[in-house]
């Protein structure tokens, strides 16, 4: 059985990180797109949001963390992603960087790398604050096909596949998080998302830094 709650009950974030910690699977509001959230250090409850999704298993997912502190424990931050981090979180903005080799190997799909953010959405950061651990930040569609940005088509989607979906209403048109991949050098603009390449462009100019444009 699925419940619905509404992102701005008082009691979303406890219950929302009550399930997360039982090994249950949320899908949830962020700054964005709504996101299948799973405790990312969780190998089986990882494994069920690739298999809700229908995601292959060679295409990592990004994770969400309260801070840069928390996500540090994960991954290992160099100076050009600190100082993206620094300007651009909380945000839409997904760095890919190195992995200390702490999550199930799904979420990195061999890469040695994990995409890891810091989102400014209310109930995400409420939640954060009854976290000890990232959780996932996949988009809460099946592989494949169009985002989702109605709660009811969600629920028609998801229902008896996750235990709890936090409905913040409908959410407006987004392209998403704009990921960058800082382990490389320049950092590489693997996609354009809600922060735009003019605005990365200007801010490593000011900062004295180069981002490479897209290649993908």
């Amino acid at each position: 059985m699925t419940e619905v709650i509404k992102a701005d009950d008082p009691g979303a974030p406890e219950k929302a990180a009550s399930v997360l910690k039982k090994g249950g699977i949320i899908i949830y509001p962020t700054e964005t797109l709504y996101g299948i959230g799973a405790v990312a250090s969780n190998e089986q409850s990882v494994s069920r949001v690739f298999e809700i999704k229908g995601r292959p298993h060679g295409k990592p997912i990004p994770v969400l963390g309260r801070d840069k502190k928390m996500l540090a424990e994960i991954v290992e931050f160099n100076e050009a992603a600190s100082s993206l981090a620094k300007k651009f979180w909380p945000g839409p903005l997904t760095l890919v960087l190195r992995e200390k080799g702490k999550l199930p190997g799904l979420i990195a799909a061999g890469t040695g790398k994990a995409a890891v953010r810091v989102s400014a959405n209310p109930f995400v950061i409420r939640l954060f604050t009854l976290m000890d651990d990232p959780i996932t930040s996949t988009s809460a569609n099946l592989s494949g096909s169009d985002n989702l940005l109605e709660p009811d088509y969600i629920y028609e989607t998801f229902k008896g596949t996750v235990e709890l979906i936090i409905d913040s209403g409908n959410i407006p048109p987004s392209k998403g998080s704009t990921v960058v991949d800082a382990t490389a050098i320049p950092p590489v603009i693997i996609r354009e998302g809600d922060i735009t390449l003019g605005d990365l462009k200007e801010f490593s100019h000011a900062d004295s830094k180069r981002i490479q444009g897209d290649k993908v």
